[in-house]
């Protein structure tokens, strides 16, 4: 019995319906999805065996055949797992970790995270495309840099700025998507405490009016009454209203930054802003937090960048695991306090098909792109010659159409590529960090003659 494509992804069929302009090269590719588990307590996977079926599907929709091959385990944490059988259901060729080195080159290498090092061992050339977390200098990255055998190495996190504007979704699709979840399970852990403490409905708020807190808002709406959300970025209040209307929600308050008194008796709180790469801004302190009603619920998604709360203890050296033990040592017994690191992987089946709806049309446009070019390098070499460019304004991406706006995306998420034999450093926040640049070019010459 083969694994079902009806799970709904409009991105994806307008996406497929644009490739079917295209003229093709090769019409046999090869796939690697990739596994995690060598991340402690990851227990996502890239693409769920849904996504794989419908990859199969569009593609030989398009008069394409994909040879798809699964690292065996990829999907077996998830709870409920996705597992080996899942994956074959999809049309898809199981394989210990250590046989992927003896198959044949693939064309694209997709997993969650950044590269494992059974990576570096893989036939090249291809294109790999995942999160790659470069500041903390993975091994797995710069053996496969050393390997060379990728010709270009994308960060989902960083892919799109472009195709959003034309279909109104994320500005960066693949990580905004894992936003979504962690502003979902914050708030559910939150709407879970008030219930326990018997608090009823009351005062909640929201810092932070994007991704994650526009989905925090969602599951809050049953306990808020009423809902005030701190976002200090004014051009974000018109959307934010019209969001209070579509959720029927009634009294919703918007305010620019968290007062002295913003927190005062409320009965739970959700910290959704965003820094980036950068540590957490401290939006409140303590006593602020004390303010709240005893057994009220707090949930900080910002605990991987030192965590929203100022207080006396706070070291900028401290790790996600000493800045939430501080948390809960400050808190004591008067508040339920929830931060996870990443808080997707608290329900990994779900968050791993959300992940996937995200990234498939990426995996579907990097493969029918390198079909119409014939090679990685050749489809290297056109993302390239595209200027990285990031779009804020719907206004601007008018007259583009959604396969220009996908290379576009595909363009400011290339991070490392190989022209020929030099490693280039394709983004520029990356080239001028003197220590970060210093340590990939190391990896790029120390594995130079490694294969």
């Amino acid at each position: 019995m083969s694994a079902p494509t009806d799970r709904p992804n409009p991105v994806q069929e307008q996406l497929v319906a644009v490739l079917r302009e295209l003229d093709f090269q090769r019409t046999r590719l090869r796939f690697l999805l990739g596994t995690d588990e060598h991340i402690p307590q990851e227990a996502r996977v890239a693409l769920a065996p849904v996504h794989l079926a419908r990859l199969k599907a569009d593609l030989r929709s398009l008069g394409l055949e994909v040879e798809m091959v699964v690292v065996a385990g990829a999907g077996s944490r998830t709870r409920p797992p996705f597992s080996d059988d899942d994956y074959r259901a999809a049309g898809a060729q199981v394989v210990a970790e250590a046989e992927t080195a003896e198959l044949p080159a693939f064309d694209v290498v997709h997993s969650l995270k950044e590269p494992t090092l059974y990576e570096s061992a893989l036939q090249g050339p291809f294109v790999r495309i995942g999160a790659l977390h470069l500041a903390s200098k993975p091994a797995g990255l710069c053996a496969l840099v050393g390997a060379r055998n990728a010709t270009a190495i994308f960060d989902g996190a960083t892919v799109g700025s472009c195709s959003y504007l034309i279909h109104r979704g994320d500005r960066t699709p693949i990580v905004g998507s894992m936003s979504r979840f962690a502003g979902s399970v914050a708030a559910k852990k939150v709407v879970a405490a008030i219930e326990r403490a018997g608090l009823g409905r009351g005062r909640v708020v929201v810092v932070g009016g994007g991704i994650a807190g526009q989905s925090a808002i969602r599951e809050l709406r049953k306990v808020a009454a009423p809902l005030v959300v701190v976002e200090p970025f004014e051009g974000l209040h018109p959307r934010l209203h019209r969001f209070f209307a579509e959720q029927g929600l009634q009294g919703a308050e918007i305010v620019t930054k968290l007062g002295e008194d913003t927190l005062r008796g409320a009965i739970g709180v959700v910290f959704a802003h965003r820094s980036g790469a950068r540590a957490a801004e401290k939006v409140c302190n303590i006593e602020q937090i004390r303010t709240l009603r005893r057994g009220a619920g707090i949930s900080d998604i910002a605990i991987d960048q030192g965590g929203s709360i100022s207080h006396p203890g706070y070291e900028d050296r401290d790790d996600a695991v000493a800045a939430r033990e501080k948390y809960i040592t400050l808190l004591g017994g008067d508040y339920s306090y929830y931060a996870e690191v990443n808080m997707p992987r608290e329900e990994p089946h779900d968050a791993s098909l959300m992940h996937g709806d995200a990234s498939l049309p990426y995996v579907t446009a990097l493969l029918a792109l390198l079909a119409h070019m014939g090679t990685s390098q050749a489809l290297s070499r056109y993302i390239l010659s595209r200027d990285l460019k990031i779009y804020t304004d719907p206004a601007q991406v008018a007259d583009l159409g959604l396969l220009d706006a996908f290379v576009q995306d595909l363009r400011n998420g290339l991070q490392l590529a190989f022209v020929g034999d030099q490693l280039r450093l394709t983004d520029p926040d990356i080239a001028k960090d003197p220590v970060l640049a210093g340590w990939i070019r190391g990896c790029a010459a120390g594995g130079a003659h490694a294969r």
